[in-house]
């Protein structure tokens, strides 16, 4: 199975997020926008492992948040994102993950954190739209786990389903 870690968004972030996709369409821009349900921030991506790794999923330390701050894209990837603010907890969780994956073996993307959502794939952004522009909203959700994403060709491209979460602290 295909395979990734990622942080998934509370349902008033992932609100949020779906708003700045309605908002990128009505400013013309175009992509192959994924869904409200598909969108999630990777940690670590694994590709190709033939079970679930879960059970090796570090704990979140302490909950914190992130906060939306902006929108982008990588030209060479062809990727419309949301991006959040810095955020040391962040970083730190990002590096948790890797370390763990690291001692067990299992290898990975090891392409530097760059923390993002992925909103849309083949974007076309018309010259009159200043991404730096668009409104996104100020939302903000609390981290609590880390979960394990499966992933699968779909009939409208991929979907993501979340198949295991990381050990959770008893606070």
């Amino acid at each position: 199975m295909r395979i990734f870690v990622a942080l998934q968004p509370t349902p008033a972030f992932r609100d949020a997020l779906a708003l700045v996709q309605e908002r990128l369409r009505a400013a013309g821009v175009t992509g192959r926008y994924l869904t409200p349900d598909n969108l999630h921030l990777t940690l670590a991506f694994i590709g190709m492992w033939p079970e679930d790794i879960s059970g090796l999923l570090p704990a979140v330390r302490q909950p914190f948040p992130i906060t939306l701050s902006h929108v982008g894209v990588f030209p060479k990837a062809r990727v419309l994102w949301a991006g959040v603010e810095p955020s040391e907890a962040l970083d730190s969780a990002a590096r948790d993950v890797r370390q763990a994956l690291l001692a067990a073996e299992i290898p990975f993307d090891r392409q530097a954190f760059n923390p993002h959502m992925t909103l849309a794939r083949k974007p076309f952004v018309p010259e009159r739209v200043n991404l730096s522009e668009i409104e996104v909203p100020r939302a903000t959700m609390i981290v609590r786990d880390i979960c394990l994403y499966r992933s699968d060709h779909g009939e409208n491209g991929m979907e993501y389903t979340v198949i295991g979460r990381g050990r959770r602290l008893l606070l």
